[in-house]
This record gives structure tokens, sequence and C-alpha cells, in this order.
């Protein structure tokens, strides 16, 4: 991988980790009982994985992007799965995790 295809994902992944950050859920999914602001967070991030560029070829597939789409299409299945916050938690809390292991920069 070139040096500026790099930095593009690195960049790509601190906007999401960013969103984090914006709604003070940087690690504190589970601490709280805020479900607006935690509704407002998974809007966000899926929408953030939907246009995001290059980082999203290097993000999994199925676990990842395949349930943003399916979100962002409308997708019955997804949304419904998607309904119950607890769901919506785990999701929010593997991609930040997943992000902050693999690109996130100091």
């Amino acid at each position: 991988m070139n040096v500026k295809m790099k930095k593009i994902k690195n960049e790509e992944a601190e906007k999401i980790l960013n969103i984090y950050r914006f709604f003070q859920k940087d690690g504190k999914l589970y601490l709280n009982e805020d479900t607006e602001s935690l509704d407002m967070l998974y809007d966000a991030v899926i929408n953030a994985i939907n246009n995001c560029g290059a980082l999203k070829a290097q993000l999994p597939y199925q676990e990842f992007v395949h349930p943003c789409k399916q979100v962002l299409m409308n997708d019955a299945g997804w949304v419904g799965h998607f309904q119950e916050r607890d769901n919506r938690r785990f999701f929010l809390s593997d991609i930040h995790d997943y992000l902050k292991l693999l690109y996130e920069t100091k």
C-alpha cells in the first residue's frame, strides 16, 4: 500500500472516530442510557461508513460495510435488527474498537 493511500485511510478512520468523540461515546457506549445521542451516533456512523472512500475497502465487509449499506437501503431485516438498541451498541462498539486498534494515530 502506498503512503498516500495509507494516509487517506487513516484520515477517514479518524473522521469516524471523531464522530464518537463528538457524541462523547469514545469507549462509553454502555455507560449510560442516553438513547437520543446513541441514535444520532448510529445514524452518523452508518452514513460515514457508507460515504467513506478507500477505508471502506479495508473494513470487514460482512461485519460493517454490508449492514451499513443495507440500513441505507432500508432493508427491513437490518433495520429491524438495529431497532434493538443493544444491537446498535454492539455494532458501534465493534466499529469503534476496530478503528482504534488498526488506524488511530497518536
